[in-house]
């Protein structure tokens, strides 16, 4: 089998580079050749079962110097036959279940499948990788310059709109939906997968296609449309208003819901569309679609300009001809004239992100801002030029169509200049950014082999910077002289990178081609500096970031029990693409205790590439911990100076496992607390506290961590080692998450500990360090020892504050504070299990966020012989989790005995408000949590 390889474009030596390529050039232009294709297709829509019956009818002339054997066909609806083909398996790598979990009546798949030549069958083998390719082996050779025909029917179940193809309630979207030949070409065969990151590569064709479907339906499909009573019923399809929406029942028991239906005509209809030149067939179908029509003149012909839009859209749609115009009258001036009669847009409520091309027809997504829809017009018709005529590998070379088209996106918008920051700057502080960090790749990388995020940055705007910054050297009218020459030799073929760059470097000379290493690169470009200036502002004015070093000020908040509302100021140079250096000071004024408080912090990263950082960091902060009245009525405040130096080593992981996560951690906690001692007032016969001097002890952690944010199945593991004074402390956790089909999942803690005392155990020693042992029950303020979880009040034992805990150690939701051997802390070891599971939609609505919790776990006392009570303790309740798991609340309401029996003799306390517990979990908040995992963060 002939496989397609990837030219390698470092190009450094611009003479020899040149001459390189002028000899090449000459041998391309006596040789070049492409298969030559035609399709006559019969296809009928089935809107009730969703799917197609059809029959292909295939002429394929073998015009390269090669007999061929064999042809590779793409079957592409395959790709939505099971969760293990290569386009679920992407869309898990980029975020995505829904198609992994997805019922069998939502995927799709071809069958029916017959394929003759001169009706003899035609043998079919199996591709060793992908299920949507095949190989089909010819009974007779095909040698250079002959032709063969073959046939076949076949049948489509369409998938619902996960991708590119498929349907929502009834729009239809047909794309890549019949038996279609891979491309041969110089290089070989391209045989591939269907991928929803990944585009095409496909032979140029005429098309004849023949459309049955129920009449009521408006089709949008690439070519002519040859029907003169549709063109005359389309026209009045400008008029059309929807019905008024009807409560509908989808399923039998599910809520009814209101929508429009539009019941399908009995009666059918047959449209036949014709299209030379191109290399892919793609349709459109709904009932419910006003159509809007022009025509376009440009110099040489006149062009059908029709969109597609439902009524509500109308706002955003009604100039969307205009629009498009407008775009084709751009873009022939500047690459050469449309190529084709028609160009159409249509929306549709699924597929790709933003917008998707096919030739002569677009597709925009419904949910997307009207504001964006100029801008995707743009870009779609732009796609006209880079990929529908010059029908470059997208699959293997992304930039040369999405990049290119960008360009001119960004030269018809015309953003460079406008007052402020354009998105161009953006993009720049982007790229320094992905390139800092060492998570940039070049622009000359394969589809597969990019990370979604780079996909987009490097594809799009990288190389639409690269051509701005050859535009800067050789000025626009002799770049546009470029693009023109290269439309003219290429339009209807498949152009190679070095195709493009050879004219380049003819009409731009030496420097240009100097240049070409930023494509096999990784480096930012060098048009927007790292130091950038310093800029102040008290509130941040994000439009600044890309010119300048941004040093912000804004108010500061905060609250306790102890300090009352801290009010102060937030000062910092932290942005939303950090610099290496970075520092913050938060100083707050507490009104209850009177006292100044605050945070500060430093840290300096070293970006090491390939994903590897170093991070030495400096930490203090200073709150207050308890309150009280001493002797002479005067409010006092205990409070706690905590100093953290720190060093954290993330290592690299391969850009397409980038879900991955490891570090290893060092930090010395070193913290001065002042106390309360208790002392007796004669005059009242009672106790009132006294401040203790400041007193300094220090906790060194040794921290280790594995995680992979994958969308099936994440995990994550740390192992930690911790010493302070008199112990050392051994702790292990893991979460492991099972996706549910439907919806949420079950999260498994495992949680083990190890205790042990410097030198002989002492009754002093085991005394002094309670706080650190530990134990199976919810942890409280005073035991969190690093000062490292945000509490209202540490040492509460009563009240609101007195209810908050923190998951660390067992985890079993159940405060037992008046019940000290009831806790499960040991002197040696504990290890507990926890299980979180959402519940089932049809129980609790999604926007509802509770859980169900069952934690169990044993300690290594309970396994003494003398030991009379039970060896596990469990504790299963409901969890109520908010803002993303920033905060949670916990209602325990089965336990074991042992609980049951304890609590029963505090009646006041064994009430259910007075069980509940809740956790504030903000030191677990991330940035890339709340944002996803679009940012390489």
């Amino acid at each position: 089998m002939q496989e397609a390889t990837q030219k390698n474009l470092k190009l450094k030596n611009p003479i020899l580079t040149c001459l390189l390529l002028l000899s090449l050039g000459v041998a391309k232009a006596q040789s070049y050749w492409q298969q030559q294709l035609h399709y006559i297709i019969d296809v009928s829509l089935n809107d009730q079962d969703k799917s197609l019956n059809g029959f292909l009818k295939l002429t394929y002339k073998n015009q390269s110097p090669d007999t061929l054997s064999f042809i590779w066909f793409h079957l592409w609806p395959n790709a939505y036959k099971n969760d293990r083909t290569a386009f679920s398996e992407q869309m898990l790598r980029t975020g995505r279940t829904d198609f992994y979990f997805s019922d069998k009546d939502k995927r799709g798949y071809i069958n029916q499948l017959d394929f003759r030549s001169n009706n003899q069958t035609l043998k079919v083998a199996d591709h060793p990788l992908y299920i949507d390719v095949v190989k089909v082996l010819l009974n007779e050779p095909l040698l250079p310059g002959a032709s063969v025909q073959i046939t076949t029917p076949f049948h489509v179940k369409l998938p619902a709109g996960f991708s590119r193809s498929g349907y929502k309630d009834e729009t239809f979207a047909i794309t890549q939906w019949y038996p279609k030949p891979a491309v041969y070409d110089s290089k070989g065969w391209h045989p591939m997968p269907y991928l929803e990151l990944g585009e095409y590569y496909s032979d140029f064709a005429d098309y004849d296609v023949k459309i049955s479907l129920p009449k009521n339906y408006v089709v949008a499909a690439t070519g002519l449309l040859q029907n003169e009573e549709e063109k005359a019923w389309l026209n009045a399809r400008a008029q059309f208003k929807m019905p008024a929406p009807t409560l509908v029942r989808k399923k039998p028991g599910a809520p009814a819901v209101k929508m429009v239906v539009i019941p399908s005509a009995k009666e059918s209809k047959t449209l036949e569309y014709k299209q030379t030149q191109v290399h892919d067939f793609a349709w459109f179908a709904s009932k419910k679609w006003v159509v809007q029509s022009d025509t376009c003149m440009l110099q040489s012909k006149e062009v059908v300009v029709s969109s597609f839009y439902e009524p509500s859209e109308a706002e955003g749609w009604n100039s969307s001809v205009e629009l498009m115009k407008n775009s084709l009258r751009k873009h022939s001036e500047l690459i050469g004239e449309y190529p084709y009669q028609v160009v159409s847009a249509v929306s549709i409520p699924f597929g790709e992100e933003g917008g998707m091309e096919y030739p002569t027809i677009t597709s925009i997504r419904t949910d997307r801002p009207k504001t964006d829809l100029n801008e995707l017009l743009i870009h779609e018709t732009g796609h006209n030029w880079f990929q529908s005529a010059l029908a470059s590998n997208e699959r293997d070379y992304p930039w040369l169509d999405e990049g290119l088209n960008s360009y001119f996106d960004r030269m018809i918008l015309n953003e460079s200049k406008k007052a402020g920051t354009s998105r161009t700057d953006f993009e720049k502080m982007i790229l320094n950014y992905t390139s800092l960090i060492g998570r940039s790749q070049p622009i000359n990388t394969v589809t597969d082999s990019l990370t979604p995020f780079n996909y987009l940055v490097l594809s799009y705007s990288k190389t639409s910077l690269w051509l701005q910054s050859i535009e800067a050297k050789m000025g626009k009218e002799k770049l546009m002289e470029v693009f023109k020459e290269y439309f003219q030799k290429w339009q209807h073929k498949h152009p190679q990178p070095e195709d493009f760059l050879r004219i380049l470097e003819a009409k731009g000379g030496p420097t240009v081609a100097a240049s070409w290493s930023y494509l096999n690169g990784t480096a930012a470009p060098d048009s927007i500096s790292t130091h950038r200036p310093l800029k102040f502002g008290l509130f941040k004015n994000i439009n600044n970031l890309p010119r300048y070093n941004i040093w912000s000020a804004s108010p500061a908040f905060g609250f306790n029990n102890y300090d009352g509302v801290q009010l102060g100021l937030l000062l910092h140079n932290y942005n939303p693409l950090p610099t290496k250096f970075n520092w913050l000071i938060a100083p707050l004024y507490g009104f209850k205790s009177k006292s100044l408080n605050g945070a500060v912090r430093l840290s300096y990263t070293n970006y090491e590439g390939s994903g590897n950082k170093k991070i030495w960091s400096l930490s203090g902060m200073k709150f207050s911990t308890n309150s009280g009245v001493d002797s002479l009525n005067n409010a006092i405040s205990s409070n706690v100076i905590r100093i953290v130096p720190g060093f954290k080593w993330y290592f690299g992981n391969s850009l397409n496992k980038d879900t991955r996560e490891q570090w290893i951690e060092f930090k010395a906690f070193i913290l001065g607390n002042t106390g309360f001692k208790y002392v007796l007032r004669k005059s009242d016969t009672t106790y009132h506290p006294e401040l203790t001097k400041r007193s300094f002890t220090s906790i060194q952690q040794l921290t280790y961590s594995l995680s992979d944010s994958r969308a099936l199945y994440p995990y994550d593991l740390k192992l930690q080692v911790q010493q302070g004074k008199d112990f050392y402390r051994l702790n292990a956790t893991g979460n492991y998450f099972f996706n549910y089909k439907k919806y949420g999942g079950m999260n498994v803690r495992v949680f083990a500990a190890g205790f042990g005392f410097i030198g002989k155990r002492t009754s002093t020693k085991a005394f002094n360090t309670l706080a650190f042992q530990p134990k199976l029950t919810a942890v409280r303020g005073y035991e969190d020892y690093t000062y490292s979880n945000y509490f209202f009040g540490r040492e509460e034992t009563t009240g609101f504050a007195s209810q908050q805990i923190m998951m660390r150690d067992g985890g079993l939701k159940l405060r037992t504070d008046l019940f000290q051997g009831l806790q499960g802390r040991s002197e040696k070891w504990i290890a507990s299990i926890n299980f979180t599971t959402s519940l089932p939609p049809a129980l609790i609505p999604k926007f509802i966020p509770l859980k169900l919790f069952l934690d169990a776990g044993t300690y290594a006392e309970a396994w003494d012989k003398n030991n009379n009570t039970t060896r596990f303790l469990y504790v299963g309740g409901l969890q109520l989790s908010l803002f993303k798991g920033a905060i949670n609340v916990y209602a325990p309401l089965v336990y074991s005995k042992l609980f049951s029996d304890n609590l029963k003799s505090v009646p006041e306390e064994n009430k259910f408000l007075k069980k509940l517990s809740f956790s504030i979990d903000i030191q677990h908040w991330t940035l890339k949590k709340f944002l996803g995992k679009s940012l390489p963060l």
